[in-house]
């Protein structure tokens, strides 16, 4: 299970709630995980840590976007763009959402791909990824702009992602702006 604190700067007790549920799930069924977003990571990981939980070490971030604000790419004329939209129903008390998933493929290969979750007015972009043998040519930035592209369409106006290290520059250049810094623990 995960357990997500979007306000764990001002809400330490439900750090302290969602640190007991995640180690409550990880007790002999696999590893309960933890996602908080905050402005003060050093005294997040410290907490996280005094609880009994195992911090990822590497730095990622919460960041967004006014769909409406990120440009619109052209993909080079090599590679294939494929945008596939995926709808769930409503489930125990859920709305219903719209999953894309968008595809940059070469002589039929997917060589760059990416999804966004469509929940009322937000889409949560996931999995962006390149092959390593095709980066620097455009292709993540041509996957998102069709994600947006498509989201916008679907109603969505806000988008967000947890960026890593890796994504940061990408996201950065299309406009996206960092909220916060992002703590990610699991039990042991």
């Amino acid at each position: 299970m995960e357990y997500v604190v979007l306000d764990a700067d001002d809400q330490p007790d439900r750090v302290d709630r969602a640190a007991e549920l995640a180690l409550a799930a990880g007790g002999g069924r696999g590893a309960g995980w933890i996602t908080l977003a905050t402005d003060d990571r050093e005294a997040r990981v410290d907490q996280l840590e005094d609880l009994g939980l195992e911090v990822q070490r590497e730095q990622d971030w919460l960041m967004t976007i006014q769909l409406s604000e990120q440009p619109a790419l052209q993909l080079n004329d090599r590679y294939a763009l494929h945008t596939e939209l995926e709808s769930s129903p409503a489930v125990a008390g859920r709305a219903s959402s719209d999953l894309i998933v968008t595809r940059a493929t070469l002589h039929g290969g997917v060589v760059s791909s990416g999804r966004m979750a469509v929940v009322g007015e937000d889409a949560v972009a996931d999995r962006i990824e390149t092959d390593p043998a095709h980066r620097r040519r455009g292709l993540g930035s041509a996957v998102m702009a069709s994600l947006v592209e498509t989201a916008a369409a679907q109603g969505a106006k806000r988008g967000i992602l947890i960026a890593s290290i890796d994504g940061l520059r990408l996201y950065r250049s299309l406009g996206w702006k960092v909220i916060a810094d992002i703590v990610i623990a699991r039990s042991n």
